[in-house]
């Protein structure tokens, strides 16, 4: 049977360096990541599943980046607020709370993982989250499409992983 967890608890969605953050109730900053790959699932239309459906080779990779619970505006800046938003994890067995999104891009934080330059660059599917970076759906972001245009529905109601 699959353990629902719970996401950290926050004070702050801060900036350094032009990369985002959040503050967790220790004081210390996490470092936030986007899913990469994303730009691509809108280019080519197909939906992104929550870690728990991915296969058993890669998902504890994917696993250890967690979903960004949604703050309140206050502990957001002012100058990303108008950027930030949320999606419903329903769905989700393992997670299942609202994250957070900035420029349409789902946020994931890495527990016990200390922030700094050389430690919050992970490789592979995930990249820093940074400020001002463009939405997954811009067309500097996506393939070309094909087909008719007729995109069935796309984007889905909700992002993985």
């Amino acid at each position: 049977m699959t353990q629902t967890e719970q996401p950290l608890k926050f004070l702050a969605l801060t900036t350094f360096d032009g990369r985002l953050y959040a503050v967790s109730h220790a004081g210390e900053p996490l470092a936030l990541y986007v899913f990469a790959p994303l730009a691509q699932a809108y280019g080519g239309q197909y939906e992104v599943p929550f870690a728990p459906s991915w296969p058993q080779y890669n998902q504890d990779f994917v696993l250890q980046y967690v979903p960004m619970p949604v703050l309140s505006p206050d502990q957001l800046p002012d100058d990303l607020e108008k950027h930030i938003t949320s999606q419903a994890r329903e769905g989700d067995p393992v997670r299942p709370w609202e994250q957070m999104l900035y420029q349409g891009w789902p946020l994931y934080y890495v527990p016990g993982i200390p922030a700094s330059g050389a430690s919050d660059v992970q490789p592979a599917m995930f990249q820093p989250a940074r400020v001002g970076m463009n939405p997954p759906d811009a067309p500097t972001n996506t393939t070309e499409p094909g087909g008719d245009g007729d995109v069935g529905g796309f984007p889905p109601p909700v992002w993985g992983p």
